[in-house]
């Protein structure tokens, strides 16, 4: 039979755990919050061309990486406009972005795309993950 205080303890534990979830369901928006801000930075210094901001936010840019700031237009693509986040999908320490841009393709002009980002979070910061 179940007594009292096996039932007070199971009670206070299912609330714990509640509570729990609760604790990490608005971490989990603080750090997506987190990272949209980023993307946004980001994006808005790609279109800008503003490659210096675009280098700090690369994670290969961070102390022991490859890439020197005189690479860092190499790495920032091809010209982009009327950049919109769509979704943001977090795993851990990784995140992946969607996105929608024109993007002007060659001699072609701009070109509606969908664009997916790859994001990983480093020493309490979010980094966009530098393609080699």
């Amino acid at each position: 039979m179940l007594n009292i205080r096996t039932i007070s303890r199971a009670l206070f534990l299912i609330l714990g755990l509640l509570t729990l979830n609760v604790f990490a369901a608005e971490g989990q928006q603080d750090v997506k919050a987190a990272l949209e801000q980023r993307v946004t930075e980001y994006w808005a210094a790609r279109q800008s061309r503003d490659t210096r901001t675009l280098y700090e936010m690369e994670s290969a840019a961070r102390p022991g990486g490859w890439l020197t700031p005189d690479k860092a237009g190499a790495v920032s693509g091809l010209p982009v406009r009327n950049v919109k986040l769509e979704e943001i999908t977090l795993d851990g320490e990784r995140a992946s972005v969607r996105l929608n841009a024109d993007v002007m393709v060659g001699t072609m002009g701009w070109w509606k795309q969908t664009l997916e980002d790859a994001w990983v979070f480093i020493d309490g910061q979010w980094y966009h993950d530098t393609k080699q």
